[in-house]
């Protein structure tokens, strides 16, 4: 089940609202941790997302040959992540209004998480391998 939910960056640049579920998924990668500065990213998946201020201030970074990292470039703000092409599925949870209700229930890259850092009771976890074999089949789908 999803609600509508608003959000926007540290300075305001950016606004947005969206379907939001209420199960975060967070994301051990060393790409994510240094994104954010210590990681993980927490994302909540989205639908039906709509950026209602500043498009403009929306920068794009082509971190692989697939994916999209999404920022303020006002603020800096860490926005959200996504395929290259595709629309957005998932922000930065830390955006939302409101985060009522929500909790992790996927870990991917757990080989990465750091050591400091105790898996989520409850939630799903998967290995780099396990998300690279994901991915190579999403792009074959998406090839055929």
């Amino acid at each position: 089940m999803s609600e509508l939910r608003t959000g926007g960056c540290l300075c305001g640049a950016v606004r947005f609202s969206a379907r939001v579920e209420a199960g975060l998924q967070a994301c051990h990668c060393r790409q994510c941790q240094q994104w954010t500065g210590g990681g993980p990213l927490f994302v909540a998946h989205v639908a039906e997302m709509q950026i209602t201020q500043g498009e403009d201030a929306l920068h794009s970074y082509h971190a692989s040959h697939w994916g999209e990292r999404i920022t303020c470039a006002t603020c800096g703000s860490t926005l959200w992540w996504k395929m290259q092409g595709k629309p957005t599925r998932g922000v930065a949870a830390g955006l939302l209004d409101d985060q009522a209700g929500l909790t992790v229930t996927e870990e991917i890259f757990v080989d990465y998480r750091p050591d400091w850092l105790p898996a989520f009771e409850g939630a799903t976890q998967s290995t780099e391998a396990q998300e690279e074999a994901k991915l190579r089949a999403y792009l074959e789908r998406e090839s055929t």
